[in-house]
């Protein structure tokens, strides 16, 4: 397991049916009991079509049901208290994924601001089809039309977007020109 994904974030990429490209991106992905709780169980009390997709994902073993350890328990706590605005579901995967060396999949601000003050790894949902492509998982168009699809459901600046279509373009190119 090479990566942690946060609650925002898996409800994102299961609207906009991407998690079975997360899947062949990155093989199992972590998942704690907390995020699976506010996503799926909350979801599905709801009714949020989203958390039926997530159960479903869980099901087929995209994700890895992980249990946070007192000492990830009480690190979250301390990210609570010093980081405000920082929910229980963003706390407890940063601490997770430090603890254990992962690299977090997170969207929220404020969680990134801590990601990167304690040095996490992290990447976010507009950035991952890019990975896919460099680690030859995903083919451009594929990665393109996720682009697309996370770019639209993120309101994300559309000169963003642009910029890495423009560069999963230009490393398709390249590599065709190659072989």
């Amino acid at each position: 397991m090479r990566l942690l994904i946060d609650s925002s974030s898996l409800i994102v990429l299961a609207r906009v049916k991407a998690l079975a490209a997360l899947h062949h991106v990155y093989g199992c992905v972590g998942l704690l009991q907390s995020v699976y709780e506010e996503v799926v169980t909350h979801g599905q009390e709801k009714g949020f079509a989203d958390a039926t997709v997530v159960a479903q994902a869980v099901e087929e073993t995209w994700f890895s049901q992980l249990t946070l350890t007192e000492e990830e328990h009480r690190w979250a706590a301390t990210l609570l208290k010093k980081a405000s605005g920082l929910s229980r579901t963003d706390a407890e995967p940063l601490a997770c994924a430090r603890s254990r060396q992962l690299r977090l999949l997170i969207e929220d601000r404020r969680a990134r601001n801590v990601a990167r003050a304690e040095e996490i790894e992290y990447v976010t949902i507009q950035v991952f089809p890019v990975y896919g492509v460099l680690e030859k998982t995903l083919s451009a168009t594929q990665c393109d039309h996720l682009l697309t699809r996370i770019g639209r459901a993120m309101n994300t600046d559309l000169a963003v977007v642009e910029a890495l279509r423009a560069a999963v373009r230009e490393i398709d190119r390249s590599r065709r020109k190659e072989s």
